[in-house]
C-alpha cells in the first residue's frame, strides 16, 4: 500500500509525494561547432552562432584531433595534410632536377600550405585559425590558387627545379606573400581584426626600387582611419612635439629621409611613438628604452599576445596599427 498523508477530517487522502518520481526529460544531444566551438544540436545542419556548415561524415586529424570533412585535403585547425597513401620522397632529394611538373606542383602546394600556416601563427588570433582554413577551402580563391601554383611550378622548373636555391626560395616567398595578401584582404574581411587596406595590393609584383617608399608606408598603415595623431608635414608639426620625438626616440642619420612620426604618448607630447624613414623604423613605448631596426636587418616580425615583436623586440602602438605594421615590415623585408 502506498504511504498516505494524514489531512484534516473531510479532506481526501492522497498518495505521498515520495511516491511520485519526476518525469525525466531527455535533452537533445549536443556537440561543438568545429568553427566557433559553441554548442549546437547534434542534428543541426548549420551552426546557429557562426553559420558554419556542419559536417556529417568526418575524419579526425592525426596531429590535433580536429574533425574535418571526409574529403578535406588538410586539417582546418592545424593544416596537417591528409595523404591517401605514403607521401612521396621530398623534391629536395632529387639532386638532378628530374622531378615531373606534377611533382613540382605538389611541392609548391605543400610549401604554400606551410606559408599559410606560418602567416596565421604570426599574424592572426589562434581562435580564428579554423575559420581561415575553412574559408580557404570553401571560397572562390581556391581556383585562383590552383592556377597560380601551376604557374609557379613551371617557373621553378625553369630555375632548375631545385627548391634549395636562393632564387627559388625568393620566388616562392614573394608570390606566397602576395597570394596570401590577396586572400586575406579580398576573402576574409569579416574575419580580420583590422581593416587591411586594399592599397596593399597595388604593390604586388613590384620590387622596392620601383616603389615610392613613402607612399607605400602611408598606404599600408592607412593612418587616416586611426585615432592616434601623426605627422608627415614636419614644418606644420608643433615644434615641441618634434623636439620631444627627436630627444626620445628619433635619431636618424644624415642620409635618411623622414617620412612620418606617430604619437602614442598618453599625454600627447610625442615622447613615445614611432617614426619611419627611408631606411629605418624608430620607436619608443611607455617605460621602455628607445629602439630601432633598419629594414635590411629585419629578420622576424610576428604577433605576440596583444603586441608584436620586431626581431624579438617589443612594439605596440594599437592592435590595428600593430597588425598593419607586420604586413608593412614583411613587405620591406622581401
Amino acid at each position: 500500500m502506498p504511504e498516505t498523508i494524514e489531512l484534516p477530517q473531510g479532506c481526501p487522502k492522497v498518495k505521498s509525494f515520495s511516491n511520485f518520481a519526476p518525469t525525466e526529460q531527455k535533452l537533445p544531444e549536443m556537440k561543438k561547432c568545429r568553427a566557433c566551438q559553441q554548442p549546437i544540436a547534434d542534428a543541426a545542419a548549420r551552426c546557429p552562432h557562426c553559420g558554419a556548415a556542419v559536417i556529417e561524415e568526418t575524419i579526425l586529424c592525426p596531429a590535433c584531433g580536429e574533425e574535418n570533412s571526409l574529403y578535406a585535403s588538410a586539417c582546418v585547425s592545424c593544416g596537417t595534410r591528409f595523404f591517401a597513401g605514403d607521401p612521396e620522397p621530398g623534391i629536395d632529394d632529387d639532386i638532378f632536377g628530374n622531378a615531373s611538373l606534377d611533382a613540382l606542383q605538389r611541392e609548391v602546394a605543400k610549401r604554400f600550405e606551410t606559408a599559410f600556416r606560418k602567416r596565421l601563427e604570426e599574424e592572426h588570433s589562434p581562435v580564428l585559425h579554423p575559420r581561415y582554413y575553412e574559408r580557404l577551402q570553401q571560397s572562390g580563391f581556391q581556383g585562383n590558387l590552383n592556377f597560380r601554383i601551376e604557374q609557379l611550378a613551371t617557373e621553378v622548373s625553369a630555375l632548375g627545379a631545385d627548391f634549395r636555391t636562393k632564387a627559388v626560395k625568393k620566388l616562392l616567398e614573394r608570390n606566397f606573400e602576395e597570394l596570401l595578401d590577396y586572400f586575406i584582404i579580398r576573402f576574409c574581411a569579416d574575419l580580420n581584426e583590422t581593416n587591411y587596406p586594399e592599397a596593399i595590393l597595388r604593390y604586388h609584383g613590384k620590387s622596392l626600387d620601383q616603389i615610392d617608399l613613402r607612399r607605400m608606408i602611408l598606404d599600408y598603415l592607412d593612418l587616416e582611419v586611426e585615432d592616434l595623431s601623426w605627422y608627415d608635414d614636419f614644418v606644420a608639426m608643433p615644434a615641441g612635439k618634434l623636439r620631444n620625438a627627436a630627444d626620445n626616440f628619433l635619431f636618424p642619420k644624415k642620409d635618411e629621409k623622414l617620412f612620418l612620426i606617430v604619437n602614442t604618448a598618453i599625454l600627447g607630447n610625442c615622447k613615445n611613438g614611432f617614426a619611419m624613414t627611408s631606411k629605418c623604423l624608430y620607436w619608443k613605448t611607455e617605460l621602455e628604452p628607445a629602439q630601432r631596426v633598419f629594414y635590411h636587418k629585419l629578420e622576424e616580425v610576428k604577433r605576440d599576445d596583444k603586441w608584436i615583436t620586431i626581431n624579438g623586440i617589443f612594439f605596440h602602438a594599437s592592435t590595428s596599427i600593430d597588425l598593419k605594421m607586420i604586413r608593412l615590415l614583411k613587405r620591406l623585408r622581401v
